[in-house]
């Protein structure tokens, strides 16, 4: 059978598509490339360069199957298809896909009108946009109205009309329905408005300036008010507008950010050297290479029907770039270019869009871990959201070295800083239930005094620890916490040999009688299960280190005349009890405390076999 690496050094080097195939033949993975051999050569070396999802896709190839095509645009085409039939796990699928709102202004028209569409046709007509919102879009269109008075209705009503619309009677509109104004001078407004659109306002106030000041000069002073007020209009927009590119050209500039399984990418919307807006898009992130992600996001999102701007600013160089630039002008019509800004005023967009993603990413994570934390609440049958959660453990051996460890979660992550152990102090003995209260009672009668309550607590065990935790909050009044705790359910395997088995985990609630249960695989469960492990963690973490301190102690305890302080001098001196064992006498009489005699019975005690 022919290995993996003989069937990637015996690939064509022609264009075509590649599939990577798991060990049940199905496939995980599709791309194109122009040489087929160098570009699936390449995930396979250099392995340290490449991030754990990646090795994990790479892990699952068992087989791997090539298409050749003759042009590295058959191969494009083949692999968009590929995808869409197989819906490979590792190939980015960007879910966001809706057309975003543009202006259209028909200039084909005799009578052009501006309208809002979600979808560009190969018209004559001019396209502005697009908009990421639908309601900002639809006020600018109301000003746009306020300032040029160009026709709204429909072409149907506009060839049946007999007499003017109520926009007329307004001044919102010069009736070219009726013949009140000719497609000359009706054009000339469309001019203008085509002049504010494109950016070029400095250029229209001049205009309008020159002809209010003509229609003074003709005594027509109510037509030199409207123009006048039109030119406030304008200006009022103007301050509105920042420019951020001396370019005037229409740019979209992509910026990304990710952590864990989350990729974002935000592209700001630069239409003649103004930012219109910018809009999020979430792809589910599977490990692949930044660069393959951002190439993935331009293919799926610019297709047709879409806005497809002048140029592209990218953070990072990406493959096939020249290929992309050449598909995406044969979409638009005109020339597109993809392009890698280093320095200047394209570099700071470039900055401000990665910034944009990085708070979304924020935003969204924030997001999610609300309605996690709501889910919470309602499948748990909680008073309220638990945004903080105290989650408690005991252990001890045999009921000596007994700790107790409290941990707190607070929007589903730990809050290390508040972690706190319990030395158990009252009980002696395997008394579970009389060390939990004893933790549970020191804790929140601190907390009480400090205002500084949960809003659940987490216990592990069963209705036994449960009434516990019921029992200390009566008694010290406290209301308003939830109380829940998780247990495994054992049943038994072997009578003879009284072996259990696991079967799942029980959830107890002091207002329910029956303990309910969660799917295995439900979030909430692991979620639960990883605030109890890291509970048990911490504790099991302690008694350790107090089981080992008691050890050291207790050796050395035996000997007669070293008392409490000579015991933590010889500790302090040597750092260990290992340590003090291997000494010497000269050595044992040069700690502190310490003299010969005595360092003497210390040598003798350790090595007296």
């Amino acid at each position: 059978m022919i290995s993996l690496e003989e069937k990637v050094n015996n690939l064509p080097t022609n264009p075509g598509v590649y599939l990577f195939k798991d060990k049940k033949g199905g496939v995980i993975y599709v791309g194109k490339a122009g040489n087929l051999r160098n570009r699936v050569s390449s995930y396979f070396h250099k392995a340290e360069g490449k991030d754990l999802k990646t090795l994990s896709m790479l892990e699952k190839i068992e087989d791997i199957e090539t298409i050749v095509t003759d042009t590295e645009k058959e191969a494009f085409i083949l692999e968009n298809n590929l995808i869409k039939e197989y819906h490979p796990r590792y190939n980015v699928k960007l879910r966001d896909d809706k057309n975003y709102p543009c202006l259209r202004l028909s200039i084909e028209e005799k009578f052009p009108t501006l309208n809002i569409v979600r979808r560009i046709k190969k018209d004559e007509s001019i396209y502005y946009g697009p908009y990421p919102s639908a309601t900002s879009l639809k006020e600018t269109l109301k000003v746009i109205r306020k300032i040029f008075p160009i026709r709204t209705c429909l072409n149907k009503k506009f060839s049946t009309r007999l007499r003017p619309c109520i926009n007329y009677e307004i001044g919102r509109c010069l009736a070219p329905c009726c013949g009140m104004i000719d497609s000359i001078q009706y054009r000339e407004i469309v001019n203008q408005l085509r002049m504010f659109l494109e950016g070029k306002n400095n250029d229209l106030l001049d205009i309008l300036k020159k002809r209010m000041e003509e229609e003074s000069e003709k005594l027509n002073f109510e037509a030199a008010a409207r123009i006048r007020d039109q030119i406030r209009h304008i200006e009022k927009v103007i301050e509105k507008q920042k420019i951020v590119s001396s370019d005037f050209i229409d740019e979209d500039v992509i910026g990304y950010s990710f952590k864990d399984n989350k990729f974002i990418i935000y592209s700001l919307f630069v239409r003649k050297g103004k930012i219109l807006g910018g809009k999020g898009f979430t792809i589910p992130y599977t490990g692949l290479p930044e660069d393959e992600v951002i190439y993935s996001f331009i293919y799926q999102y610019y297709r047709e029907g879409k806005f497809i701007p002048e140029e592209i600013l990218i953070p990072i160089e990406i493959p096939d770039r020249k290929f992309l630039e050449e598909w995406l002008t044969e979409l638009n019509v005109k020339k597109v270019r993809i392009h890698v800004p280093i320095r200047g005023d394209k570099k700071r967009l470039i900055k401000m869009a990665c910034e944009n993603a990085e708070k979304f990413l924020v935003s969204s994570m924030d997001e999610e871990k609300d309605r996690f934390l709501e889910l919470l609440k309602e499948k748990l049958y909680l008073k309220k959201v638990p945004r903080r959660i105290e989650a408690f453990d005991i252990s001890n051996l045999y009921g000596g070295y007994a700790v107790g460890s409290m941990v707190t979660f607070e929007n589903g992550v730990p809050a290390k800083e508040k972690y706190r152990h319990f030395k158990i102090k009252t009980v002696e003995g395997a008394d579970d239930y009389g060390m939990m209260y004893e933790v549970l009672l020191r804790r929140y009668q601190k907390a009480l005094e400090e205002g500084d309550l949960p809003d659940l607590i987490l216990l592990d065990g069963g209705r036994g620890q449960l009434n516990v935790a019921h029992e200390v909050l009566k008694e010290l009044k406290i209301e308003g916490i939830d109380l829940i705790s998780l247990a495994k359910e054992r049943t038994l395997k072997d009578i003879s040999r009284q072996r259990f088995e696991k079967k799942g985990e029980k959830i107890f609630h002091p207002n329910y009688k029956e303990p309910f249960q969660l799917p295995k695989n439900s979030p909430i469960l692991l979620f639960l299960d990883r605030i109890r492990n890291e509970a048990h963690r911490f504790a099991i973490t302690y008694h350790k280190k107090i089981r080992k301190k008691g050890t050291i102690k207790s050796e050395l305890e035996e000997i007669s005349e070293i008392g409490k302080v000579r015991r933590n001098a010889l500790l302090r001196f040597f750092g260990s009890l290992e340590r003090i064992k291997e000494a010497s006498q000269e050595e044992l009489a040069k700690a502190p405390k310490m003299n010969k005699k005595l360092a003497e019975k210390v040598y003798q005690f350790f090595h007296r076999s």
